[in-house]
């Protein structure tokens, strides 16, 4: 039978077939055959199982294995060391879209963070949206600026604020009909945007500290939950940095069209864009055909891989 990976707690897969959700384990040979090796099935993996042929006792769930992982069309993934060895950890599969949230303060708002997160989705297939939330805050980030710069590569920005209603159906409009994973740092209004969206969830949402500035992990479990409106969404914990594994540096110019396409007219091929004499690139930053926060970003980027 096939169904779909909806949660994973632990070790346990609770997989939706048409008609009921069955709780699986994993396969050894699954495992050995994965392309990810830290997580070989995932939130919204599409999976052939084997169920028990023993009926469940009365009130329990029946129980199966996951025998195979059908190929995923879209993915999304995240750098993790561990032992000292970089790997990709996979977090979910099959999704439409990458809804990145930003706060404008509390925490503080990082523009190089959403680009990292517009790298992975594109990088994995899925169309990346920018929500900036909690702008009914105190702060000085220049909002129309801001639009501006990613309208620009053709990237939605949505405005938002749970305390005042603001931008609501603007975001529920975005997900309804589409499959899409909710990501961000920590504290800043995952949770409480799906609650507004949708009440009947009630996700835990949790308060920034005021020493650090930094939000409390409130989602511990990647679940892939359905709206009413249509659509589903993954809600998934919160991420204080997004590394950026297994890039090179042609990987970044295909993510920065703008840039990609201004270097054509370099005067040298494996120009830098930040010393050389005649740099096209250097060019537009200065007079206003590239947003400068666009160039910085794929600099600091370009620095972190060293390649």
């Amino acid at each position: 039978m096939t169904g779909r990976v909806i949660k994973i707690t632990g070790r346990t897969f609770h997989v939706k077939l048409s008609d009921e959700i069955v709780l699986c384990t994993v396969r050894g040979s699954v495992k050995e055959k994965a392309e990810f090796e830290l997580s070989p099935v995932v939130v919204g993996d599409d999976v052939n199982i084997e169920t028990d042929p023993n009926p469940p006792s009365e009130g329990e769930l029946r129980t199966g294995v996951i025998t195979e992982v059908l190929p995923r069309r879209t993915y999304f993934a995240k750098r993790k060391t561990t032992l000292r060895k970089e790997r990709q950890q996979l977090i979910a599969a099959n999704i439409d879209q990458m809804i990145a949230v930003a706060s404008v303060k509390a925490p503080p708002f990082r523009m190089r963070l959403i680009d990292r997160f517009i790298i992975t989705a594109l990088r994995g297939g899925m169309q990346p949206v920018v929500v900036i939330n909690k702008i009914d805050l105190k702060h000085n980030i220049d909002l129309d600026r801001t639009k501006a710069i990613y309208n620009s590569i053709n990237i939605d920005v949505i405005l938002t604020s749970v305390s005042e209603g603001l931008g609501i159906d603007k975001l529920k409009e975005k997900l309804k009909a589409k499959e899409s994973v909710i990501v961000g740092q920590s504290g800043t209004g995952k949770s409480s945007l799906l609650n507004a969206i949708q009440p009947g969830l009630k996700l835990r949402t949790g308060k920034v500290s005021d020493k650090t500035g930094k939000g409390k992990h409130t989602t511990t479990v990647v679940e892939l939950f359905p709206l009413d409106c249509g659509g589903y969404v993954v809600d998934t914990p919160g991420l204080r940095a997004l590394g950026l594994s297994s890039i090179n540096r042609q990987d970044i110019d295909q993510f920065y069209s703008e840039i990609a396409d201004v270097s054509k007219h370099c005067r040298f091929s494996d120009c830098s864009h930040s010393v050389e004499p005649d740099c096209a690139v250097i060019k537009a930053v200065r007079s206003g055909k590239i947003f400068p926060e666009r160039y910085e970003s794929y600099i600091r980027i370009l620095q972190e891989i060293g390649k």
